[in-house]
Formats: structure tokens, C-alpha cells, sequence
């Protein structure tokens, strides 16, 4: 298992722990590699950020990280030869079923602020159609640059 990634030691959690905790030492992570606040170089935080990003997208999505876990079972039994192979086939396994689609459902916060956006965008238009009217402009006018 040496030239393998442990994402259970990239996270810095237990091999059974739960999804908030997953959750929980993700959230730590990103704060201490985020480029406005780590002490390392840009280009070293990115890498060690995206591993990180890496682990929480696999561990977090259940049908990945059985996947992953029993291929870390394998990995122990078998010899060392074969163990690159499996994580090689891995890592494009989970690359594959990443860029399909496993997305997550917007939560309660976002689902607000997309609603919050829509209505600005709506009364903003209510208003400039009632500001257009009250000061006399038309709402069928021909653009200046098409008048020759």
C-alpha cells in the first residue's frame, strides 16, 4: 500500500466514520488549503485541495466508498504488484462514475437563494418597465444603432 492514496488518512478519519464527520473534517481541510488563507504555495495547496476534494467525493458517496473499502480489502491480500493495478482501475472507475452525473440535490439554503435570485430578477425588470413608463419611454422603440 505504499504508493497509494488512503483517503480515510487524507481526511484524517477513522475508517467507519460517519458522514458529519466526513463532512466535518472536509470543512477543516478546505479552510486551512483555501488559497486566502494557507501559509503554503498556491500551486501545493491546489494539489493537496483537490486530493482532499478527491477523498470527500468518494468517501461521502456511499456506492463509491463501498467500492472503495473493498478494494482496500483486496489491496491488503493481495501482493504488492497487484494492489496498483486494482487502485489504477479505481481511480478510473470512480473518474468515470463522477463525470456521469452523481450529483448532489441542492440544499435548503441554496434552494432559497435561487429563489431569492429569480425574484430580484423579476422586480428589477417590474421596475424598470414602470420606470420606462413614467418617464415617457417606449416599450417598442428601435434601437438607436439601427437607425441610419
Amino acid at each position: 500500500m505504499k504508493g497509494e492514496k488512503n483517503y480515510y488518512k487524507i481526511l484524517g478519519v477513522h475508517e467507519k466514520a460517519s458522514s458529519h464527520e466526513l463532512r466535518k473534517a472536509f470543512c477543516k481541510l478546505t479552510k486551512e488549503l483555501h488559497p486566502d488563507t494557507t501559509s503554503l504555495n498556491l500551486e501545493d495547496a491546489k494539489i493537496r485541495l483537490q486530493t482532499v476534494l478527491e477523498a470527500y467525493e468518494n468517501l461521502n458517496n456511499p456506492n463509491l466508498r463501498n467500492l472503495y473499502d473493498n478494494r482496500i480489502k483486496n489491496v491488503l491480500v493481495n501482493d504488492q504488484e497487484k494492489n496498483l493495478d486494482n487502485l489504477n482501475s479505481y481511480a478510473e472507475d470512480s473518474k468515470i462514475s463522477n463525470s456521469i452525473g452523481n450529483r448532489r440535490p441542492f440544499s435548503n439554503g441554496e434552494m432559497f437563494s435561487l429563489f431569492l435570485l429569480v425574484l430580484v430578477i423579476f422586480l428589477s425588470l417590474i421596475f424598470a418597465l414602470l420606470f420606462a413608463n413614467f418617464t415617457g419611454k417606449e416599450f417598442n422603440s428601435i434601437p438607436m444603432w439601427l437607425i441610419k
